[in-house]
């Protein structure tokens, strides 16, 4: 499928989808797993973050269920299944934080800031928080 075939909602898949609803923006996000230009909007990237999380906090939590002794959170299956979901979207992840950066018209190396654990992760937490700007044009491809 091409980039500018229009997808549900009437947005090509090239352009942000501004309130992009959840099912869309999580089609969205595996579409364009690997495309690191381009932009995305806010509800693309938080609809992805929140699914993202939720799932990561399922697999954890499961496993407990089978080994209701094992402290909540230390299971080690449900460990092993979460570094595994974080690694299988890791890359979507890296991209789709790129895309939210660029709508706002940042770089996405901004997310290099994740290096500092904590403070680095706060500040682009507030990055992907910031409006679209008209500017961010300039990484379309």
């Amino acid at each position: 499928m091409s980039d500018d075939s229009v997808q549900p909602g009437g947005v090509a898949l090239r352009d942000p989808f501004y309130g992009a609803p959840f099912a869309e923006a999580v089609r969205r996000f595996w579409r364009k797993y690997t495309v690191f230009t381009g932009r995305a909007s806010r509800a693309e990237f938080w609809w992805w973050w929140i699914t993202s999380f939720a799932i990561g906090l399922v697999l954890q939590l499961v496993p407990q269920v089978f080994t209701p002794d094992t402290p909540v959170l230390e299971n080690p299956v449900g460990s092993y299944l979460f570094v595994l979901w974080g690694l299988a979207t890791l890359i979507g992840s890296l991209a789709l934080g790129a895309r939210r950066l660029h709508d706002a018209n940042l770089s996405g190396f901004w997310q290099f800031l994740h290096v500092l654990v904590g403070i680095g992760s706060l500040v682009l937490f507030v990055m992907c928080l910031l409006p679209a700007n008209p500017k961010g044009t300039r990484f379309d491809a």
